[in-house]
């Protein structure tokens, strides 16, 4: 079977590296069609040559006007893909990797060609696309309508665009939507925790990762830690990441009297750095206001964290409250602090729970879903 993936975000992040890397091993032929903004994005994250079955097809072709022109980038994309890949192969399916950037080129390959494919919703589609391109949604129906599935990586995202699409369009869709998550780098599994954790007794230790803005909420994080220290919990905070909030994060910290109860770290891509302090934590925090999945939390997990997330993204959905952590109201501090008391109170229990939690999202277990879907 040949898969050609059309993937607009391939170097931004590396979920697809590993998804590719996996079907590769499964043995099954790819054809990677990547549109670039410069040379230098070329090769970025690109798999070593002794993945044979991977072929890449990095294209500089887009414009800064581009994000005005929608359906000139699209036919463009088509135009490449075309005499690339499609006049030399007999591709199987598509995966399109998200509905708008990608989606619109696989609808109209199909069109064309009768290819069957598959499309991807990612946060960029329902928070960009679909949110200040009203004149794209019709055609946005479109790609819905004729994609063989459409794969969410969440419930809180599918329960999300299922309330914003049309009766007419939800209706003739529900039945081929499924959701698969991504998978967390086989690091976190091979440096799982493997022993139990105790209950956090004489000190509580939160940890954050994340961007540094008012998306990822980390002032309310910083605000909570103050709260449980005011309740007289000696609590402290590990912050990972850097961003534009990072400064005035550090000033509050000093203007609630904690700045020595919080550790900003910066941005680290040493992971094992991550993976010590969160085996040395108690309690993963990041309640972010939108977050389509959020991997961290699954990499938390896998140290044994119970993990504290907003009501209605990222987690919300996948599992019951109280199994792995809770869904909270991410402008309450008084209620993010309420649950981490409630954690605590269940605290081994829910932990060993996070361990199993991380299990199932290993990248052989998520190709292998993908490699049923292609079929």
């Amino acid at each position: 079977m040949k898969v050609l993936h059309l993937s607009s975000y391939y170097i931004t992040n590396k979920l697809y590296m590993n998804l590719f890397k996996q079907l590769s091993t499964e043995g099954m032929e790819q054809y990677v069609f990547i549109p670039v903004k410069s040379n230098n994005s070329i090769g970025v994250n690109q798999l070593p040559p002794d993945f044979k079955t991977v072929h890449y097809h990095f294209k500089n072709i887009i414009k800064p006007y581009d994000k005005f022109l929608f359906f000139h980038k699209i036919n463009k994309q088509m135009k490449e893909i075309e005499k690339d890949i499609l006049s030399k192969n007999q591709i199987d399916i598509i995966h399109a990797h998200t509905i708008f950037s990608d989606g619109g080129s696989a609808y109209k390959i199909h069109q064309k060609y009768n290819i069957d494919y598959v499309v991807s919703v990612r946060s960029t589609d329902i928070n960009f696309f679909y949110k200040y391109g009203v004149h794209l949604r019709p055609f946005m129906y479109k790609v819905l309508l004729n994609a063989k599935n459409v794969v969410f990586i969440s419930n809180a995202y599918q329960k999300k665009v299922f309330e914003l699409l049309p009766d007419k369009v939800l209706n003739r869709i529900k039945d081929k939507c499924l959701i698969i998550p991504n998978g967390i780098d086989d690091y976190w599994h091979e440096h799982a925790l493997s022993t139990e954790k105790s209950v956090p007794t004489n000190k509580l230790k939160l940890v954050f990762v994340g961007i540094l803005d008012e998306n990822k909420n980390i002032k309310t994080v910083i605000k909570t830690c103050a709260l449980l220290n005011s309740q007289g919990i000696d609590t402290t905070l590990e912050v990972f990441g850097n961003g534009p909030l990072e400064q005035e994060c550090k000033d509050l910290s000093k203007s609630l009297s904690i700045q020595e109860k919080v550790t900003f770290h910066g941005y680290i891509t040493d992971k094992t750095v991550i993976a010590d302090t969160m085996e040395r934590s108690d309690i993963f925090v990041m309640p972010s206001f939108r977050e389509t999945f959020g991997l961290v939390y699954i990499e938390a997990m896998s140290k044994g964290l119970p993990v504290i997330y907003a009501k209605g993204e990222g987690l919300d959905g996948m599992y019951k409250d109280g199994e792995v952590g809770y869904a909270v109201d991410p402008n309450s501090e008084a209620m993010i602090t309420d649950t981490i008391h409630t954690i605590l109170d269940n605290y081994q229990v829910i932990s060993n729970r996070c361990l199993k939690g991380a299990q199932p999202f290993n990248w052989r277990n998520i190709g292998g879903k993908y490699l049923n879907l292609y079929k």
